[in-house]
């Protein structure tokens, strides 16, 4: 059956493309099937992570494959109907998963993201109250970033559909690069994703506002993978950050900090964000 959301399958390193078929099309019986939250472009995702689908393959000795989503809710409803075996979510969306569908939580990437609001390097605008009437590009409504963001415009008196409009895209890199474009006058991302981009589009945007702080990724297992398995599994993960250059590059280049146990109290620090991602886990398309 099709879904609303892309396939990606790691058949080399040089494999980029994403396509809109269900996780469950040609699943083998024996693969790991992983889904990774789309907080970048379908083909930055395919680059990152496949030393480490590479490495959960040689040393599983079966076929892993690696899917994303169009979109954060598209993303939580697969993840909700067991599309994925292991799951790479954002936080908020990982703590629901957990609570509402007995998914098993095991790392989590030790450095916090942070929320910001860029602007063009030479753009007029020096405060948030000199956005009032312009339009901000917003990769996603449902990702940490932007629920921190719009809520420090809130608190800075600037409400959404009256003191500036929202241009929906779909990644933080179109986020930023729709300030170059002239499409929105200011964007919201998050450092992490700033940091990986090239030097010339990182030089075009400068800070407004660093919104604060959030949880970054959390992984999990679906409740149908047995204790031993998602032990397995988690310690696989492990040595391949730590023992082999391929993962300690991975962990270098993402900039998101070492894979560390997640602990209850990490997961109970979320739920100060379950009632806003429910609603909007309700409105969104």
């Amino acid at each position: 059956m099709m879904h609303n959301f892309y396939r990606i399958c790691f058949f080399s390193t040089l494999a980029f493309l994403a396509l809109a078929v269900s996780a469950k099309d040609n699943n083998e019986a024996a693969s790991l099937e992983i889904g990774v939250v789309p907080y970048m472009s379908a083909r930055v995702l395919v680059q990152s992570y496949e030393p480490m689908r590479l490495y959960l393959e040689q040393v599983l000795g079966k076929p892993v494959h690696i899917y994303t989503a169009n979109g954060f809710k598209q993303f939580f409803l697969n993840a909700k109907k067991g599309d994925y075996d292991l799951v790479i979510s954002a936080a908020h969306v990982a703590r629901i998963l957990q609570k509402d569908d007995h998914f098993k939580p095991v790392l989590h990437f030790e450095k916090n993201g942070r929320a910001l609001i860029m602007v063009g390097s030479n753009s007029p605008i020096k405060t948030l109250q000199d956005i009032r009437g312009m339009r901000i590009a917003v990769p996603d409504k449902l990702s940490l970033a932007a629920i921190v963001a719009i809520k420090s415009l809130r608190e800075n008196g600037l409400k959404e559909g009256v003191d500036y409009t929202i241009l929906d895209v779909p990644s933080f890199t179109s986020a930023i690069l729709s300030i170059s474009n002239g499409e929105a006058m200011a964007a919201i991302t998050a450092q992490v994703v700033i940091k990986q981009m090239a030097g010339d589009v990182q030089n075009s945007v400068k800070l407004l506002l660093d919104a604060g702080e959030f949880s970054n990724l959390i992984i999990l297992t679906h409740p149908r993978i047995s204790k031993s398995d998602r032990v397995k599994i988690t310690r696989i993960l492990q040595n391949f950050q730590l023992k082999t250059n391929e993962g300690k590059n991975f962990i270098s280049n993402s900039h998101f900090g070492e894979m560390i146990p997640v602990t209850d109290n990490d997961m109970q620090n979320l739920d100060s964000y379950i009632a806003e991602s429910n609603r909007l886990l309700n409105t969104s398309n």
